[in-house]
């Protein structure tokens, strides 16, 4: 699980371009692509999940939801893919335009309390100073 911002660069869906990807899940959302599913996004709830938020879209009034735990949404094409590697997809339903061909389904990978994020990053901060020291002595 990731603090907001801290994020690694992942190519997916074929794209000429990496777009930034939470750093807790991007190895799963990289080996998903590889796999050939087709991700549309992806967010890890950095340690939120089970707590309830408020949302705005900016298209209609404010609600509140529960933030689930690390998740991703992937296009129908992809599902059967997914099944067969054993993740359990099911449809994703947008608050103004219902089904729209998108499915989602839980990772294997990332945290889900807040808990967890410290120690992602406490492990994240002594593997940054390993590469410190050895860049310092190069």
């Amino acid at each position: 699980m990731c603090k907001h911002g801290t994020e690694k660069y992942v190519t997916v869906n074929d794209k000429k371009k990496a777009v930034p990807i939470d750093a807790c899940i991007a190895n799963e959302i990289e080996y998903l692509n590889k796999q050939g599913i087709i991700t549309l996004g992806c967010c890890c709830g950095h340690g939120k999940s089970g707590q309830v938020v408020t949302i705005d879209n900016g298209v209609r009034n404010k609600w509140r939801e529960q933030v689930q735990p690390p998740h991703t949404l992937l296009k129908e094409e992809s599902v059967d893919l997914a099944r067969n590697l054993g993740y359990s997809p099911y449809p994703y339903h947008y608050v103004d335009n219902g089904y729209q061909g998108v499915w989602q389904m839980q990772l294997k990978t990332g945290c889900i309390t807040e808990d967890d994020v410290n120690r992602f990053h406490e492990v994240l901060s002594h593997l940054l100073e390993g590469v410190t020291s050895e860049e310092e002595m190069a």
